[in-house]
């Protein structure tokens, strides 16, 4: 596993990775409030996580690297079997209709477990291990309530910004992370 850094920021509700002048970040945290939360403690979500975390325990470095390699590997080649288990799973499909239903607000949707492992997404991201990223390593590590707003970037000519938070359970247990990648002009 690739080392980690504790973030110098311990105990935050929002980080900006980028300070623009657009204000996106209150916009974001909005959204967030009002429509992520009506979903982000969902049973799809946690219980999926919680799941992926019992199957990983114990799982060794070498593990996690090993996966990560054979992620990649299948991604330039097109596909192939892990990449079909993550993106073919019951919260990936889950995250598709959660994507859809935002009514083009949420670009792409990724959850993490508690190693940094990707556990469901919508549009597959490069690799599988997100745990040596900032969107991992300053929301999980932070705390049950951690959010990440990250700033705006093109992405097919849409302006994308990552918002990335905790997920937990009630009583505050992390389990993973997620980032959801959010269309900033689509925002009220």
């Amino acid at each position: 596993m690739k080392k980690i850094l504790l973030p110098l920021v311990l105990s935050a509700t929002v980080l900006a990775t980028s300070a623009l002048a657009d204000g996106h970040q209150g916009k974001v945290q909005a959204y967030l409030d009002n429509e992520v939360s009506k979903w982000s403690g969902s049973s799809e979500l946690i219980d999926a996580i919680a799941q992926q975390n019992i199957d990983h325990l114990g799982i060794t470095e070498s593990e996690i690297d090993r996966l990560d390699q054979r992620w990649r590997k299948e991604r330039a080649l097109g596909g192939g079997s892990l990449i079909s288990s993550i993106m073919g799973n019951e919260l990936s499909a889950w995250l598709r209709g959660v994507k859809a239903a935002s009514g083009g607000v949420i670009t792409e949707i990724f959850v993490m477990d508690n190693v940094g492992l990707n556990v469901g997404q919508t549009n597959g991201t490069g690799d599988l291990m997100q745990g040596d990223e900032a969107k991992w390593q300053k929301t999980y590590l932070v705390g049950s309530k951690a959010v990440l707003i990250d700033g705006v970037e093109e992405d097919g000519g849409v302006n994308v910004s990552q918002a990335s938070l905790t997920v937990a359970r009630d009583n505050g247990f992390r389990l993973g992370a997620m980032t959801i990648g959010i269309n900033v002009d689509a925002l009220k």
